[in-house]
């Protein structure tokens, strides 16, 4: 039988959950918030839901009043997974500790977590970033800290609502799911707890480079920028790439401490040597030729126009009425898979067909 995941709420995670349950051919029943569902959307606003919701059968409910609480429970009733994304308060509102059958698996997310002194504050993706650390370390360390612009804690988050969920299902288990999009952002701090809790150090904003090894950073060249991430084993043919081999012997850059320490003659000898050049004409001498991993900056045109990209059908076609969208497709995909199409935007239906 098809899986049948119910998504409730108003935010990216649940959507973003549910987008991947779709993409893999699940039935996405979504409920939207009657005072949001008409609201005019931005040109940003309505690629977002075009990329979140396509697909999915969707319906406006207002869950304020036992009607519509008692229809959100008939579709709970029938659904395998649900996905609720909101304030812990509101989650009263949805009634959601009684969604679902015995079968059914239920993940709440929210930005502080179901309990705890802070479970009924407010998040938003700034605060979100600033509160688990992120914020702190990005930007140059004598200037203000920066944050990440976009919903990048909410689409980590409604990935692990998806994994656990979907281990859940196969498991067999019905159960509760909890997750906090901070404590998300915290298991996104690669090494910068153990920094601190193994040798006491604090991890700090370094501005354009890694900090601890060097050169793993963004370089300016002639038509833009180019990356390069020379961990130690790739400093030699570094050297070679550069076409000063004689570096690898230089002991101002013997080890990977010593060439922190002179990052700035470093960074003078990269624009000397490789500045003038193209970003096609470094890509080439660092990817083919020297087999150092290089990279370009690419605008979100180049993206959708890079031939790699292109050739792998990375990029699918969305429909929406007489329009037609360019969206990223799946990060992952079964050998042998064609790309799948994207599913056509799916109209509003009406309360009187849940129990069709």
């Amino acid at each position: 039988m098809m899986l049948k995941v119910l998504e409730l709420g108003t935010g990216v995670s649940a959507g973003y959950a549910g987008k991947l349950f779709r993409r893999w051919g699940a039935e996405v029943w979504r409920v939207d918030v009657p005072e949001r569902a008409d609201f005019p959307l931005r040109a940003e606003h309505r690629a977002v839901d075009l990329y979140l919701h396509a697909g999915k059968k969707r319906l406006a409910i207002d869950v304020d009043h036992a009607d519509g609480r008692d229809v959100v429970k008939r579709l709970s009733e029938r659904a395998d997974i649900v996905l609720v994304d909101d304030e812990p308060r509101r989650l009263d509102a949805w009634e959601f500790d009684g969604l679902g059958s015995e079968r059914t698996v239920r993940v709440a997310i929210t930005p502080f977590g179901r309990d705890g002194p802070k479970n009924d504050w407010r998040g938003t993706s700034n605060v979100l970033l600033a509160m688990g650390g992120q914020t702190y370390l990005m930007g140059d360390p004598d200037r203000a800290p920066l944050t990440m612009p976009g919903r990048y804690l909410f689409y980590q988050a409604g990935q692990y609502a998806y994994t656990a969920a979907l281990a859940s299902h196969r498991a067999g288990q019905s159960a509760t799911i909890d997750v906090s999009v901070l404590e998300t952002a915290l298991s996104l701090s690669q090494f910068t707890t153990v920094m601190w809790t193994y040798n006491g150090r604090i991890r700090e904003r370094h501005g354009n480079d890694f900090g601890a090894l060097h050169p793993i950073t963004l370089y300016p060249c002639a038509d833009g920028w180019f990356a390069v991430n020379v961990t130690p084993n790739f400093w030699p043919p570094f050297c070679a790439m550069l076409g000063m081999p004689e570096l690898v012997d230089d002991p101002r850059f013997e080890t990977p401490a010593d060439r922190v320490a002179n990052a700035e003659l470093i960074d003078a000898i990269v624009a000397e040597r490789l500045g003038e050049r193209t970003r096609a004409e470094i890509l080439e001498l660092g990817q083919v030729e020297f087999r150092v991993p290089t990279g370009t900056l690419m605008s979100p045109d180049e993206l959708l126009r890079d031939p790699h990209l292109v050739e792998r059908g990375f990029f699918q076609t969305l429909v929406d009425g007489e329009s037609q969208w360019q969206v990223p497709g799946s990060a992952f995909r079964y050998v042998g898979e064609e790309p799948p199409a994207q599913p056509a935007t799916v109209a509003r239906f009406d309360p009187g067909e849940v129990d069709a």
